[in-house]
């Protein structure tokens, strides 16, 4: 798993860039990356998921627990970019019910701007 700052845009959100596979082995690495993204003052956090091969459950969990930090402290979080396959995963779990999921970057910072 590799995460990567994209862009930090003027109103504060974050781009983050996830490649690979985010499992059961790496999830507390994750969370922790993740953690320091959103403390890191962000009004809201886009995930661009479209290199990212594998996201498991606890991985999700991870994504759980950061959008409901998130909305604790009046931000956002979205993905965009979502392989197939991975979008299949959010929607069987409702995750897509609540994560909001874009098909470009530039549709998940609009909705972030928001």
């Amino acid at each position: 798993m590799n995460l990567t700052v994209v862009n930090v845009t003027e109103n504060g959100v974050m781009v983050v860039a996830i490649e690979g596979r985010v499992d059961s082995s790496n999830a507390q690495k994750f969370e922790r990356v993740l953690k320091a993204v959103a403390d890191a003052g962000t009004n809201g956090i886009v995930l661009d998921l479209e290199s990212l091969l594998y996201i498991s459950s606890a991985a999700l969990r991870v994504l759980l627990g950061l959008t409901k930090a998130q909305a604790r402290k009046g931000g956002t979080l979205t993905v965009c970019a979502v392989p197939d396959s991975l979008r299949r995963i959010l929607e069987v779990s409702g995750f897509d019910q609540i994560i909001p999921v874009h098909d470009s970057q530039a549709e998940a910072l609009a909705a972030c701007s928001r």
